[in-house]
Parts: C-alpha cells; sequence; structure tokens
C-alpha cells in the first residue's frame, strides 16, 4: 500500500513539473517570438518609427485612398490592431489621401489646359470629355458635370464640354514611360492631352511615382484625348 501511495504522489509530482514546465516555456517562448499589434490607424510613417519594438514586425505601404483622416496619415492595417503574429510579419498599411469632397469650382471659358491641370493639383479625375459647335476658341470649357458650386467625390471624376472648331487638332501621344508623375503630367499636359487614370502598380527595386506603362503612346490623337497612366509603388 505505501509502495502505491509513492508511486501516485511520484506521479502527481511528475504531472505539476511537466505542466508548469511547459508554461514557462511557452510564456517565454511566447514573448520572445509573438507581437500584439499596436493600433496604427491615425498615426504617420514617422510617429510609427517612434514605437517601442515595431521593429519586429515589417511595416509596409500597400497603398493609399481616400477617408476622413488627414493626408498621409494611416486609416486602415493589416493584420488589425491587436492581432497576435509573429515577430518578422509583414504588417500593410494604407494611407490617407485626405477628404473625397470637392466642390466645383468655375471653369468656363478657360482652356482645358489650364482646367486639366487645376483638376490634376486637386487629385480630381475627369472622367468624360464631350465637344459641341461653338465660337470659342477649341478647347474652351463651356459647361460641367457637376455645375458650378454642385458637390462632388473626387475620385468619381468630373465632364467636360468643351468648344469644337471645323479644325480639330491633332497630336502625337508621347513616351513617358520613366518619366515621374510630374514629369508625365506636366508633358501630357503640355501636348493639350488629359491625364485620366491614375493606377498604381508594385514594381520591385523602382522608387515610387514612376510611370511604368500609359496608353496610346506615339498615336496621332484629338487633342483632349484622355491618357491613363501607370505609377510605380
Amino acid at each position: 500500500m505505501k509502495k502505491y501511495l509513492a508511486y501516485l504522489l511520484s506521479c502527481i509530482l511528475i504531472v505539476f513539473i511537466c505542466f508548469f514546465s511547459f508554461n514557462i516555456f511557452l510564456k517565454t517562448y511566447f514573448n520572445k517570438s509573438f507581437y500584439s499589434l499596436p493600433n496604427l490607424v491615425g498615426m504617420n510613417l514617422k510617429q510609427i518609427e517612434k514605437i517601442p519594438s515595431i521593429d519586429k514586425v515589417n511595416v509596409i505601404v500597400a497603398g493609399n485612398d481616400f477617408s476622413d483622416l488627414p493626408i498621409g496619415t494611416i486609416f486602415k492595417q493589416n493584420p488589425a490592431p491587436e492581432k497576435i503574429v509573429k515577430e518578422g510579419r509583414t504588417v500593410r498599411v494604407w494611407l490617407s489621401k485626405g477628404k473625397d469632397d470637392y466642390t466645383m469650382p468655375d471653369f468656363t471659358n478657360k482652356n482645358l489646359i489650364e482646367v486639366s491641370a487645376k483638376l490634376q493639383e486637386e487629385g480630381v479625375k475627369i472622367k468624360k470629355v464631350s465637344y459641341t459647335s461653338s465660337n470659342l476658341p477649341y478647347n474652351t470649357v463651356l459647361a460641367t458635370t457637376p455645375s458650378l458650386g454642385q458637390n462632388t467625390q473626387k475620385n468619381k471624376g468630373v465632364s467636360l464640354l468643351l468648344s469644337n472648331s471645323n479644325s480639330v487638332a491633332s497630336v502625337e501621344v508621347p513616351d513617358t514611360i520613366g518619366f515621374t508623375y510630374e514629369e508625365a503630367t506636366n508633358e501630357l499636359i503640355s501636348k493639350g492631352l488629359i491625364v485620366g487614370v491614375v493606377k498604381e502598380k508594385v514594381i520591385p527595386n523602382l522608387e515610387k511615382g514612376i510611370v511604368v506603362e500609359t496608353t496610346h503612346i506615339g498615336e496621332t490623337v484629338p487633342a483632349g484625348t484622355i491618357i491613363d497612366i501607370v505609377v510605380s509603388y
């Protein structure tokens, strides 16, 4: 009987030792190999760099979009805040381009090149260009949709109605691949062309904001043609 009790107590002691040893190992391993993600939403990239232990994960910018947060502020992250991840995990963040609201100014009687440059500066895309007969110079803005004073969203874009003439100017679309975004935009606008949809594409080992694709390169098109471009991200 005494041998049985001694054997039973030994088994219980071994179980307790294994249990506590496992828990100590788990806590040690967990603390060294796992990381609880902080909430990065509402912060900018410089603020993130000051977070203690943020170097345990790899934070990359996955894209940007309009939001209610200020320009350059993180409005979305993946994985979500407080998610437990392994050290070295890639955490993707998206930066705000600011609010999407836009109030239409008065562009009537202004030249397309001037209007296009202004819209580009404001981050508003031109989704449609139409022409109608008019005594005003070619490519003069006659009307806009939305109209003066109306509110819209930058991402939805605006439509322009331009004056036509008997002699419609034609231009050759320049090759802007390899240009910076600003250089390409200035070149296209100077030719009387409109920068349309701008997409971003991740290109390894290429700095951000370099044009990698455009439409209609080398083609002769009417002035006012919309040119879509893709830039590196």
